[in-house]
C-alpha cells in the first residue's frame, strides 16, 4: 500500500516541469493524476506517461486564468473519477527581468491571471467540491519570493505573496469542514521555465550555485515527494503552513 492509494489529484500545469515532477511523484504514492494543463499537448502527453505507471491519469486542457474553464474542468475530474481528494495550484508564469517602473500591463496582467487569479478559481472550486465531502487537502505552490523580494520580479513576487495569504485565509475557514490548506515555498529550482531564462540571460545560474549555502538547485521531484507528504494523512494536522525548501538560500542575508 502506497500512502495516496485512491486518492484522486489534480495538479495544474503539470504537462511539464515542476507540475509534471509534482504529479510523477503522486502517482508514485499511488493517487490517481487529473492533469490540468493550458497546452493539450503536453497535458496529453503527461497523462499517458502517469497513466503507464499503473494509476489513472487523464488529461483536462485548460487555462487557469479563465474561471469557466476551471469550474468545467474541476466537475469534469469528479464526474471521471467520482470524487477529489488533493489539489495542488502549481501553473505559472515567469516573466525576468523588467524593473518595476519598466513592466507593460500586459505582463502584469498576465501574471496576476494565472498565478493569483488562478489559484484562487481553483481553489474556489475545490472548496465547493470538498466542503461537502468534509475532507480534502490543497497545496498552493508559492515561492520564497513571496516574502524574499527580488529585483525585476514584480509581476511574479506579488502575486506569490498573495497566494500565501490566500493560502492562510482558507485553512482558517476550511478547517471545521476537514479540508487542509498548505503553501510550499520553493527555492530556485531546475526546471524548463528556469533554463528558458537562464539561457536569455534574464538569470545568472552560476551566481544562485554559488550563493544557495547547498551549492546546487532544487529538483522537481524533492517539491514533489513535500507535496506528498503535506497531502496524506502523516499531515493530518498540518494547515495554514508555509513550508520553505530552498537549499537554506532565505536563511542568509543574500538571500
Amino acid at each position: 500500500m502506497n500512502g495516496l492509494d485512491g486518492k484522486i489529484a489534480i495538479v495544474t500545469g503539470s504537462g511539464t516541469g515542476l507540475g509534471r515532477g509534482i504529479a510523477q511523484e503522486l502517482a508514485e504514492a499511488g493517487a490517481s493524476v487529473a492533469v490540468i494543463e493550458i497546452d493539450a499537448d503536453s497535458a496529453r502527453t503527461a497523462a499517458e506517461e502517469l497513466a503507464a505507471t499503473g494509476v489513472g491519469s487523464r488529461a483536462y486542457p485548460a487555462d487557469v486564468a479563465d474561471s469557466k474553464q476551471v469550474d468545467d474542468a474541476f466537475a469534469a475530474v469528479v464526474r471521471d473519477f467520482g470524487r477529489l481528494d488533493i489539489v495542488v495550484n502549481n501553473a505559472g508564469i515567469s516573466r525576468v527581468g523588467p524593473r518595476t517602473h519598466e513592466v507593460t500591463d500586459e505582463d502584469w496582467h498576465d501574471s496576476i491571471a494565472v498565478m493569483q487569479s488562478g489559484v484562487f478559481f481553483c481553489m474556489r472550486a475545490a472548496g465547493r467540491i470538498m466542503i461537502p465531502q468534509r475532507s480534502g487537502s490543497i497545496v498552493n505552490i508559492s515561492s520564497i519570493r513571496g516574502f524574499s523580494p527580488n529585483p525585476g520580479r514584480m509581476t511574479y513576487c506579488a502575486p506569490k505573496a498573495a497566494v500565501i495569504m490566500m493560502t492562510t485565509v482558507a485553512a482558517g475557514e476550511w478547517a471545521e469542514h476537514g479540508i487542509r490548506v498548505n503553501a510550499i515555498a520553493p527555492g530556485v529550482l531546475r526546471t524548463p521555465m528556469w533554463d528558458t531564462d537562464v539561457a536569455r540571460g534574464a538569470i545568472d545560474e552560476q551566481y544562485y550555485i554559488d550563493t544557495v549555502p547547498m551549492h546546487r538547485l532544487g529538483l522537481p521531484s524533492e517539491v514533489g515527494k513535500l507535496v506528498v507528504f503535506l497531502a496524506s494523512d502523516d499531515a493530518g494536522y498540518i494547515t495554514g503552513g508555509v513550508h520553505t525548501i530552498d537549499g537554506a538560500l532565505t536563511s542568509i542575508p543574500a538571500g
